[in-house]
């Protein structure tokens, strides 16, 4: 049996022959028969700060940080939804509380008691 070592994530793999692939990548190593693997090397991209594709952190100091805080807050103080059961009163009531702007504010008593369950019987996550 073959063995081989990643340099970056420390996984070692085994094959009954030599794999061409493996000997072509640089972050791949082939270990001599009984060879202990060694430690794991950082390869500077996973050692970065992670964040989602196309999201950068917000400075904490930016309007936007704010923006996203009293959104948080508006949210958190509207409570958890009321049941299903109750009156549809009730639901405007709570989607008022949750709506982001005066657009959204406006077209809530137009909606129905099941439009409202459907865009705000969601907790927010």
């Amino acid at each position: 049996m073959i063995r081989y070592r990643n340099h970056n994530t420390g996984d070692v793999v085994e094959r009954r022959q030599e794999d061409a692939r493996l000997e072509m990548l640089p972050n791949w190593e082939r270990l001599a028969g009984d060879e202990k693997p060694g430690p794991v090397e950082a390869d500077g991209v996973l050692s970065r700060p992670q964040a989602s594709p196309g999201a950068a952190p917000t400075d904490p100091e930016s309007p936007q940080a704010e923006t996203e805080r009293e959104f948080a807050e508006q949210q958190e103080e509207a409570g958890d939804p009321p049941a299903k059961s109750a009156s549809k009163e009730a639901w405007v009531e709570y989607a008022q509380a949750r709506a982001v702007s005066d657009e959204e504010r406006a077209e809530i008593p137009s909606l129905t008691k099941d439009m409202l369950i459907a865009k705000y019987g969601e907790q927010p996550t």
